[in-house]
């Protein structure tokens, strides 16, 4: 994720990354067995097609690199996320966070030295900038994540998932500086289209269960 972010314009990185989601409904059928849902795939199908669209849109002005990096983060994320749902022995979630993290941490901590040395004295700001990513983007986010993985269907939380490029181009074009080109914005409608779609969809559908039962 962190080279990706490096390679590729924060909006780009953002919108590849919602084939995790999508991945995810797939996964949740072979591991969880939870069938998908109509709207999930019909969701996932739109979101696809966002992606490569946006990908294929701005080819001459990405990093190829960037783009594998995004997906690999993207598919590794997704499989743990499953994984960690079938796995589940009840521990509290922030406890079982918090080990993944440490954990974490301590893998990369032995390549971190061997590829970056020792790394120097931060100033004010840069500490700042730790303290925000170890404790909102990683700590609270994932707290988030992980809660959100118990509460619903992992094929919901994929479909839900595709909200992350808003986050992305907003950040991109807002605070970065960065624009996208007429075929990218409409690559972004239609991801976004395919949240309101599965939505749409799945409230019908519960809808439809709740007249059913009664």
């Amino acid at each position: 994720t962190t080279i990706s972010a490096h390679l590729l314009p924060s909006s780009v990185a953002t919108v590849t990354t919602t084939a995790g989601p999508i991945l995810m409904i797939f996964l949740a059928w072979a591991i969880l067995r939870e069938r998908p849902t109509a709207a999930a795939l019909a969701g996932a199908g739109m979101g696809i097609l966002g992606v490569v669209l946006l990908v294929g849109a701005a080819a001459g002005a990405i990093e190829p690199l960037g783009v594998a990096t995004s997906l690999g983060a993207m598919a590794l994320s997704s499989i743990g996320a499953i994984l960690s749902r079938k796995w589940s022995d009840g521990t509290p979630l922030v406890a079982s966070t918090a080990w993944q993290l440490i954990v974490g941490g301590l893998l990369l901590l032995p390549l971190a030295l061997v590829v970056e040395g020792v790394p120097a004295v931060p100033t004010p700001v840069q500490f700042a900038a730790y303290a925000w990513i170890s404790i909102v983007a990683t700590g609270i986010a994932y707290v988030a994540w992980f809660t959100g993985l118990r509460a619903l269907p992992a094929q919901r939380v994929g479909i839900v998932g595709l909200l992350n490029p808003v986050t992305g181009v907003l950040l991109g074009t807002l605070i970065a500086g960065e624009h996208l080109a007429p075929l990218q914005w409409v690559a972004v409608a239609i991801v976004l289209g395919g949240v309101v779609v599965g939505q749409l969809t799945w409230r019908r559908g519960a809808l439809h269960g709740a007249s059913l039962k009664a």
